[in-house]
């Protein structure tokens, strides 16, 4: 997979901090390989607001933050920040909190997924060459005697491990569709009255996420068939996420967006 000839390369999904990926070849990166940054792992997501993840990742995710589904193909995504450009899990050092849930989408990085001439059957790994932990003087070489690394075999299971979910959360998708079970949610988190004898709800944004009412009125031969193909916990997964903004608005006054206050959320991406 690691040296396909190449014909028009087409990475696959959202590119976000990726910068220039280009095919794994051992004529082109052969010197080439990682060298960790464990002091700053993760800068490179400092700017990313949302996260995509896949539905074998809401059980972990919904755990820490709010999950949305994001843009007219609802991609299932994690919101690690309220402000535009702003993740406010990284912080300035580039680390995300112990305890936190790191996606797939960032634990793969330099690598990405790529089809050649649109051919889905015809994966290839890319590696984003702008990435700071590529290096001519690496840890972990891409390629050993011209043949590709036991790291690098690593990252290309873990690449196509990471599309087989990915179609998985595309079909969950489609369900979801079928069922009519997409809405747009307000946010709400609670904040102290003007008088400061109580809370009242404010209104910080709204998203794009699975209905409990519409839920409620699904047959229960579909919630059945939810339950067995496995998409009912997904959705009670991403429902409970919802607990999570008003960690989020926590975090985000911990670490915010340089000259930003509290803003709305990623809304209806």
């Amino acid at each position: 997979m690691a040296d396909t000839n190449t014909g028009t390369i087409e990475t696959t999904g959202n590119l976000l901090f990726y910068k220039k990926p280009e095919p794994l070849n051992s004529d082109v990166h052969g010197n080439l390989g990682i060298t960790a940054d464990l002091k700053h792992p993760y800068t490179f997501a400092k700017n990313t607001q949302i996260v995509p993840i896949t539905v074998a990742e809401f059980a972990a995710a919904a755990l820490c933050y709010p999950i949305i589904f994001a843009g007219t193909d609802h991609t299932p995504a994690a919101v690690m920040g309220l402000q535009k450009d702003h993740n406010a899990y990284v912080d300035a050092d580039g680390m995300i909190p112990d305890g936190m849930y790191v996606p797939g989408f960032l634990r793969r990085y330099p690598f990405v997924p790529a089809t050649n001439n649109g051919d889905k059957d015809n994966l290839m790994v890319c590696i984003d060459r702008d990435a700071t932990v590529v290096t001519d003087k690496p840890e972990q070489p891409f390629f050993v005697d011209g043949k590709p690394s036991d790291f690098t075999n690593r990252a290309i299971e873990f690449i196509q491990n990471y599309e087989i979910e990915t179609q998985g959360a595309r079909n969950f998708i489609k369900v979801m569709e079928d069922l009519d079970l997409f809405d747009t949610i307000d946010v709400n988190i609670p904040r102290a009255s003007e008088d400061g004898k109580s809370l009242v709800q404010q209104k910080i944004g709204e998203f794009v996420g699975l209905s409990q009412e519409k839920l409620n009125k699904l047959s229960a031969d579909k919630i059945v068939e939810l339950r067995d193909n496995g998409g009912l916990m997904a959705v009670y997964a991403q429902m409970i996420s919802q607990a999570n903004w008003q960690r989020l608005v926590s975090q985000e006054m911990k670490n915010p967006a340089p000259g930003d206050t509290i803003g709305a959320p990623a809304g209806k991406a």
